[in-house]
C-alpha cells in the first residue's frame, strides 16, 4: 500500500460482535444455520443473497429522519415534539440520539462483504453456477455495500469503512506497513479495537464508492434473471441491477463533477425498456403496492399480507392514534404549497401534490405513507407496509437534466424536465415562454421537479447538499432556513453555513 494513500484497514464481522455493547453495533448471531451446513449450493447464495436486504428494510423511519426532518419541507407533528425526533427537526442532534445508530446499515455490509468472499467457493461446488452467475450474485453484494457507503458518506461525519468479511482471520496494516495474517479467535478485544481505525479522507471514499459501483455494473448482467425466467415481483425490484448501478453511477458522477460520464451512464438506463416514467395514473401505486413495476428500479418493498412485514411510516406520519400513528413528523404548509404550486397548469392535475401530502382532519399529513388512493383513503391500521424506494426511474430523467445543463445542452435539458412534468399530469413548459437558456433558470426548474418527485422520501438534505456543491454556494443553508421563524432564521443559516454542521455526529468517545 503506498505510503501516501489512505489505509483501510478490514475487519473481520468478529469486530462487529466484540462491539455490539455498543449502540451502534447491535449485531445478532444466527445460530439457526451452521456456517458448515451452508453455502453449498445456488440455493444457499440466493438465500443469503436475499438476507443482504433485510436490515435496510428496518431502517427507512431513519433515512426519513436523516433526509427530510432536518430539511426544509418537514417540521413536527405533535404540539409536545418527541424529544429525539426534535432534536432532528432543529438541526442540533445529540451524538447519543437513538435514530442516529448506524448498526443496520453495517448489518447489511457485513452479509454484503460475507457473500463476496463465499461467491466463488460456492461456484466451485456447483457446477449449475456458470462464470456469469457468480459475477451476478458478487456484483449484487457489491452494489448494495455501496449503497450503504453512500448513505454514509453523506449523513454522518465519521464511519469505519469496512471492505472484507474475515470470520477466520484479520489482515491489517501494522506500524511499519507490512500486511499481517492472524487467526482471529488468537486476538483478544484490545487488540482489535486497537487496529480499528477510520479513513480521513472523504474523497478516498467517494473514489472507493465510483470505483465499486462501475465494478458492480460490470459484474452485472443486463435484465439478469436470478432464480429463472419468471421472477416474482419481490426479486425483479427487491433487488439491485444493473440499472440500478447505472442510475447510482450517475449521481456518484455528478457529485464527483464528471457530468459527460453522469449522463453516458443516463443513456445506459433510458434504453432499458424494463424501465419508465410510467403515467400519472400509475404513479402512487408504488407506494401502494409491495412492489411496483415501470417506476422503481430498487425498493424495500414489504408484504404484510403475506408475513405481515411492516415499517414504522405509518407511526412517523399518520395522525391517527388508533392506528398506530404518533404524528411525529408533519410537511411544512407554506413550504410545501409554494414548492408544487405550477403557474404553468391550468389545472391541478399533478398526482404527486395529490398523493405527497394532504390536509386531514385539520391536520396537514405526510400521505405517500398511510394513504393508498389519491383521495382520501387509508391504510388499515398498524399495516404500514409502504414501500421505501431507493433508487427509481425518474431518477435518471431528472439527473440527465442536470448533467445536460451542466455541459451546456440547455435544448436537452429542458426536454428531459417536460418529459418527468408530461409523466406527472403537468403541462409542458414552452420554450417561447420559458427562459431555457438560462443557467439558473433551468437549474431551479430541475431541482423543483426534483423536489416534487422524490418529497418526503429522505432524499431533499442530500439534493440541498448536491445542489450546493454542484453551485459552489451554500444553498442549503439558506433553503431549510425558511421553514423556522423569522427570529430564528439568521441563527439556523448562521450554523449551516458551516458544512461540517451537515452532517450528523458521532460521539467522539464511542471508538476511543
Amino acid at each position: 500500500m503506498k505510503k501516501n494513500t489512505v489505509k483501510y484497514i478490514f475487519v473481520s464481522t468478529v469486530i462487529l460482535f466484540i462491539l455490539s455493547a455498543c449502540s451502534f453495533f447491535d449485531v445478532s448471531i444466527d445460530h439457526a444455520v451452521r456456517e458448515s451446513d451452508f453455502h453449498k449450493n445456488r440455493n444457499d447464495l440466493n438465500a443469503s443473497a436475499i438476507g443482504m436486504y433485510e436490515p435496510l428494510s428496518q431502517e427507512v423511519h431513519k433515512f426519513l429522519l436523516w433526509g427530510d426532518a432536518r430539511a426544509d419541507m418537514v417540521t413536527t407533528g405533535q404540539e409536545i415534539p418527541d424529544p429525539y425526533i426534535n432534536e432532528f427537526v432543529i438541526n442540533n442532534i445529540n451524538p447519543e440520539n437513538p435514530y442516529t445508530n448506524y448498526a443496520g446499515i453495517y448489518k447489511t455490509i457485513a452479509r454484503a462483504n460475507r457473500q463476496m468472499e463465499k461467491v466463488y467457493d460456492v461456484m466451485k461446488l456447483d457446477e449449475t453456477i456458470a462464470d456469469r452467475d457468480a459475477g451476478a450474485f458478487y456484483g449484487e453484494a457489491l452494489l448494495l455495500r455501496t449503497i450503504c457507503y453512500y448513505y454514509l458518506i453523506r449523513t454522518f461525519d465519521k464511519f469505519p469503512v469496512i471492505t472484507t468479511d474475515y470470520a477466520e482471520e484479520i489482515r491489517y496494516i501494522n506500524s511499519v506497513g507490512d500486511t499481517i495474517s492472524e487467526a482471529t479467535m488468537n486476538l483478544t478485544s484490545d487488540q482489535i479495537k486497537g487496529l480499528y481505525k477510520f479513513p480521513e479522507d472523504k474523497h478516498e471514499l467517494w473514489t472507493m464508492l465510483y470505483n465499486d459501483v462501475l465494478t458492480a455494473m460490470g459484474l452485472l448482467p443486463l435484465n439478469y434473471s436470478w432464480n429463472g425466467t419468471n421472477l416474482p415481483a419481490k426479486e425483479r425490484y427487491g433487488r439491485v441491477s444493473q440499472a440500478a448501478a447505472s442510475t447510482l453511477a450517475a449521481e456518484i458522477a455528478l457529485w464527483l463533477g464528471e457530468y459527460q460520464s453522469a449522463s453516458s451512464f443516463c443513456d445506459i438506463c433510458l434504453r432499458n425498456n424494463n424501465h419508465s416514467l410510467g403515467t400519472s395514473g400509475t404513479w402512487a401505486t408504488q407506494f401502494t403496492n409491495s412492489y411496483t413495476s415501470q417506476h422503481s428500479m430498487f425498493l424495500l418493498g414489504y408484504q404484510y399480507d403475506n408475513s405481515f412485514e411492516t415499517n414504522r411510516l405509518m407511526e412517523f406520519t399518520s395522525p391517527l392514534k388508533e392506528d398506530g400513528g404518533k404524528y411525529y413528523l408533519k410537511p411544512v404548509s407554506h413550504i410545501v404549497d409554494k414548492i408544487f404550486s405550477d403557474s404553468i397548469s391550468i389545472f391541478d392535475s399533478d398526482i404527486r401534490e395529490q398523493f405527497s401530502y394532504k390536509v386531514m382532519d385539520g391536520d396537514t399529513v405526510i400521505w405517500k405513507y398511510i394513504g393508498i388512493d389519491n383521495v382520501l383513503s387509508t391504510r388499515p391500521p398498524y399495516q404500514s407496509n409502504a414501500s421505501w424506494h431507493m433508487i427509481r426511474s425518474s431518477d435518471v430523467y431528472l439527473m440527465k437534466a442536470i448533467a445536460e445543463l451542466r455541459l451546456n445542452n440547455y435544448a436537452t435539458a429542458f426536454n428531459f424536465v417536460n418529459f418527468i412534468r408530461e409523466a406527472r399530469g403537468l403541462e409542458l413548459l414552452s420554450q417561447f415562454e420559458i427562459d431555457y437558456t438560462n443557467f439558473e433558470v433551468m437549474d431551479s426548474l430541475i431541482f423543483l421537479e426534483r423536489t416534487r418527485e422524490y418529497a418526503f422520501e429522505g432524499r431533499r438534505w442530500y439534493d440541498l447538499m448536491l445542489h450546493s456543491k454542484l453551485n459552489g454556494e451554500n444553498i442549503l443553508a439558506k433553503t431549510v432556513a425558511k421553514k423556522y421563524p423569522l427570529n430564528q432564521r439568521e441563527q439556523i443559516i448562521a450554523r449551516l453555513q458551516d458544512e461540517k454542521n451537515w452532517y450528523i455526529p458521532i460521539d467522539p468517545d464511542l471508538w476511543d
